[in-house]
């Protein structure tokens, strides 16, 4: 791809240009609201476990709802499942931004919204990832993860670092109440997206007693999944992967408190320097005409290997930011190549519930896991977590070259568009 790819991209595909601007205003609120939510728990606790379950309520949604979602999406008008997820995203902020201000005494509604939070994440993955591949050309779908994926973090790199310095002069009440504009924006752009939605949903007559109609849709999937053994290995290296960038999601504000000995604006900073490299990573990679996606996923859970380990190795903060920007560097160019690989590999019709059990697969061990590592980093500190962490992201980069299905996958050798299944013809709607 040429440097302009990007630009010409967005111009010349309207629905992906709304989807675009809706998710990255999405991403600048969350950015904004989640920096506020660890350091407002971290600093009234001044516990990483209690840090530590903002992360768990977050992705326990995923776990246990998604596969629902994801059979629900593929059998429902995607769009507005993406545009009620963003409205009740917006309404779940203004419900904590309005008890903090308040100066309420208890922690337990920072967890009730965070897990509401991630439910209404959970809805709107699967049908994204359902509409994506329907909006954007198959020869493109490469550039257009990059773009996304990078996009999301320049408003990484703006929130986090203006959150910071926001939480540092007006408190954390005002740095949340951002998310609620951010994601009213996202669902009036959504709503404007165009694509093609599965048409009434097949005769359910003759399933047994018992047997509901969502329970055999994901059946189905899991029986796809399971003949194609690229998939869970894939699956395998995410939860492995997810684990051991347990630290970076979790114990940030306790290197920068406790073994730093430094302020907001400095977790703001180290945060927006993962942001930083995935923005240069993401830059580079959508200028890139990638054939060979599994080594290039394989090079970079590398890359976040090293990441993970300059910063347990560093001794200032400067050094623990750089760090950081070596693990951006390697998330974005692992997530492009492994999306890519996902939207090419499944069904249009089986995308919602794969999507969703193959994510759930990946971020099955991360709730326990999160509460694990705020009791680890309470144990050991946040810089020997961080070394624990880089050791397992080693692991991730022997199983994918262990695997000649991930080693040896070529875009060429799939990039004809997938059809799907019969009983999901699309209907187009505005």
């Amino acid at each position: 791809m040429k440097v302009g790819a990007f630009w010409s991209l967005m111009a010349g595909h309207r629905d992906m240009r709304r989807l675009w601007l809706g998710e990255t205003a999405a991403a600048f609120g969350t950015f904004f609201f989640d920096i506020a939510v660890m350091w407002y728990v971290f600093v009234r606790t001044g516990s990483g476990l209690d840090t530590g379950i903002v992360a768990v309520a977050a992705f326990l949604p995923m776990v246990a709802l998604g596969p629902w979602f994801g059979a629900l999406a593929d059998r429902t008008h995607r769009r507005r499942l993406m545009v009620w997820s963003n409205v009740g995203s917006a309404a779940l902020a203004a419900a904590l931004t309005i008890t903090v201000g308040l100066g309420a005494q208890a922690i337990w509604p920072v967890y009730v919204v965070t897990a509401l939070l991630g439910a209404a994440a959970a809805l709107y993955d699967p049908a994204r990832a359902g509409i994506f591949p329907e909006i954007v050309p198959p020869e493109e779908l490469m550039a257009a993860n990059a773009l996304f994926h990078t996009s999301r973090q320049v408003a990484r790199v703006v929130g986090s670092t203006v959150g910071g310095v926001v939480i540092a002069v007006a408190g954390a009440a005002a740095t949340m109440s951002a998310d609620v504009l951010a994601f009213g924006a996202a669902a009036a752009l959504v709503a404007g997206v165009h694509y093609a939605y599965p048409s009434a949903p097949a005769d359910d007559s003759g399933r047994g007693p018992g047997r509901t109609r969502m329970t055999e849709d994901l059946g189905e999937a899991w029986r796809w999944i399971r003949q194609r053994p690229v998939l869970l290995v894939m699956s395998a290296i995410g939860m492995v992967s997810n684990i051991a960038l347990g630290p970076a999601n979790v114990l940030a504000p306790m290197l920068i408190r406790q073994s730093f000995h430094a302020t907001a604006t400095a977790l703001g900073i180290f945060d927006a320097a993962i942001g930083a490299g995935i923005i240069a990573g993401g830059v580079v990679i959508g200028m890139l005409t990638l054939d060979r996606l599994g080594l290039s996923l394989t090079v970079a859970l590398a890359v976040e290997g090293m990441g993970l380990a300059l910063v347990a190795l560093s001794p200032a903060p400067w050094t623990a930011d750089l760090g950081n920007l070596l693990l951006g560097i390697g998330l974005v160019t692992a997530n492009a190549p492994g999306a890519t690989m996902m939207q090419t590999l499944v069904p249009a019709g089986l995308r919602g519930r794969v999507n969703s059990l193959v994510g759930m697969m990946s971020a099955l061990a991360i709730p326990i896991t999160y509460g694990a590592v705020g009791v680890v980093g309470d144990a050991i500190g946040a810089h020997a977590s961080y070394g624990l962490a880089a050791v397992l992201m080693a692991g991730c980069v022997l199983a994918a070259l262990a695997v000649k299905d991930i080693r040896a996958f070529r875009l060429s050798a799939h990039a004809a568009p997938v059809a799907a299944p019969a009983a999901a013809h699309g209907v187009d709607v505005p």
